[in-house]
């Protein structure tokens, strides 16, 4: 080598290890082939925390973890860039002061001119930050991958429940598109109409009853117009085998929703239900009629009655005149009388009956009760003041019901004297009017202390025409029939309880039809 390639090179080497000296970010250093430390850079002191003299000529086994060095991992470092004259690796590394860090690592061969080994060049850098981004990366996208994961399970099982819902469900489902061509049906289909999920092909209106098609196609068309929306229909469709059954259906326009869009269709056999309906209409239009031939025969019968009942009563009348003297047929005369006066008093009783069971004309109205209560009051003031009753009543919120005047009053009315007549005598008669407000029901209580009703005893004839239960209060026994008759008109029942000399309850119990609408003064 000349002396010019000598300057050269000292030039070389001294730019290079300059170049070295001056990276603080980087450790560079050399080792000799068994692995000591010959150099030491700045940046090997920032990264690793040794001082130059605390470090050369020491073994580089003290900056790997002691499991690193029992795995005899340096020396497999060593080997790979022997063999490949650079290797590369990543791996936990160990500062002075025993922290960890995550080091990137290049191993390079040095070789002398003579091509003997004269040790290694090894670069080190710190990418702990880097690793825990990685980390953090790796955690995050293995965190969504496991969401992921169970989310599709979810989906998957969720798909199958509802799967196996449709088909083990007792109602039928279809499914149809928005040319109401049917895509699919439930297993339910085959066994309510015949049609399964292999009878796919067709129009809905394809199997519906020549008769009900225009309104189930008018159906249809309003369908359309209403996504999202749930509406009932009951018709006539053809089964498989031929014959018409009724079936309810409950269609949802659901051609909006990507997830499903169809028109679902959930539908079941009504046909006994429709028929039994049919039945007891008939049935009832029957009975109805029946009764109105039976009440005509009857006031036919109870108004002809009465002019021979007048006439015998007449006659009476003057037989009693003629033989004023005769004591003995004038107490024959007074009994045919008195028997007369009682069988006009019963053609009345069953006319009034009839008035009530009849038709009524009366029309429907919003009835204030407090004021109701006050004209009964002023109506039996007399009965009200003779046996110094104490009337109490207090409606709450239900001020008012849509109902017939009529009948309201005449079971206040009934129900108030009916609780005068059957008063104690020795102590003062309170009757206590309330009412109470459920979700389905208006009740309304009328409370006394008087007598009492042995309900064991009378109870189940209590509400009969002409049962009497206390024959030694004047009354005909019509009062309570009356009532029940006139509360059952009214969609209502009544019902009783008592308790011999601690007084009696009648409740009154009404559908909330009988409520005004909100807003509606009386």
């Amino acid at each position: 080598m000349s002396v010019s390639d000598h300057e050269n090179r000292s030039v070389d080497e001294k730019l290079f290890r300059l170049l070295v000296a001056s990276l603080k970010d980087c450790s560079i250093f050399l080792i000799d082939p068994n692995g000591f430390i010959l150099s030491w850079n700045e940046g090997a002191e920032n990264i690793k925390g040794y001082k130059s003299h605390e470090v050369i000529g020491k073994h580089i086994s003290i900056f790997y973890r002691s499991d690193d060095v029992q795995k005899q991992l340096l020396r497999h470092n060593l080997n790979q860039a022997l063999k490949n004259g650079l290797y590369e690796c990543e791996g936990w590394r160990v500062r002075k002061n025993g922290s960890a860090f995550w080091a990137n690592v290049v191993f390079t061969t040095l070789y002398n001119d003579n091509g003997h080994l004269i040790g290694f060049a090894k670069v080190t850098r710190d990418i702990t930050e880097r690793k825990k981004i990685e980390e953090k990366k790796a955690a995050i996208n293995a965190e969504l991958e496991r969401r992921v994961k169970v989310n599709t399970e979810k989906i998957i099982a969720n798909e199958l429940r509802f799967r196996k819902l449709i088909e083990n469900s007792y109602d039928g489902i279809t499914l149809f598109d928005g040319t109401l061509k049917v895509f699919y049906r439930s297993m339910s289909c085959e066994r309510i109409i015949g049609w399964g999920d292999k009878d796919t092909t067709g129009n809905a209106v394809d199997i519906v009853h020549p008769e009900d098609v225009e309104r189930v196609k008018l159906f249809f068309d309003y369908l359309l117009t209403k996504p999202g929306h749930a509406y009932k229909i009951t018709n006539r469709v053809r089964h498989k085998k031929g014959y018409y059954l009724w079936i309810e259906s409950a269609f949802t326009n659901m051609l909006h929703d990507v997830n499903i869009s169809a028109i679902v269709c959930n539908f079941k056999d009504v046909t006994k239900a429709r028929n039994a309906e049919e039945e007891r209409e008939k049935m009832t239009a029957d009975l109805v009629q029946r009764n109105k031939d039976l009440e005509q025969f009857t006031y036919i019968v109870s108004h002809n009655l009465r002019a021979p009942v007048a006439n015998i009563i007449g006659l009476s009348n003057l037989l009693r005149s003629a033989n004023s003297n005769d004591i003995e047929n004038k107490e024959i005369l007074n009994a045919l009388s008195a028997s007369v006066h009682n069988m006009d008093k019963v053609i009345i009783d069953l006319n009034n009956i009839l008035q009530v069971n009849s038709e009524v004309n009366d029309k429907i109205e919003i009835v204030s009760l407090p004021i109701l209560l006050e004209e009964i009051q002023m109506s039996i003031n007399n009965i009200i003041t003779k046996n110094n009753v104490n009337i109490n009543y207090d409606f709450g919120t239900i001020s008012s019901l849509l109902s017939l005047k009529s009948y309201l009053y005449s079971i206040f009315q009934n129900l108030i004297v009916n609780s005068i007549k059957y008063r104690q005598t020795d102590i003062q008669p309170v009757i206590n009017i309330s009412s109470k407000l459920s979700e389905t029901n208006i009740y309304i209580y009328i409370s006394d202390n008087g007598k009492g009703i042995d309900l064991v005893k009378h109870g189940v004839h209590l509400f009969g025409l002409y049962k009497r239960f206390d024959w030694s209060v004047e009354g005909k026994g019509m009062g309570l029939f009356m009532v029940k008759m006139q509360v059952e008109r009214l969609g209502g029942n009544i019902t009783v309880k008592s308790e011999l000399n601690k007084g009696t309850t009648f409740t009154l119990t009404f559908p909330l039809t009988l409520l005004p609408p909100p807003g509606i003064e009386n």
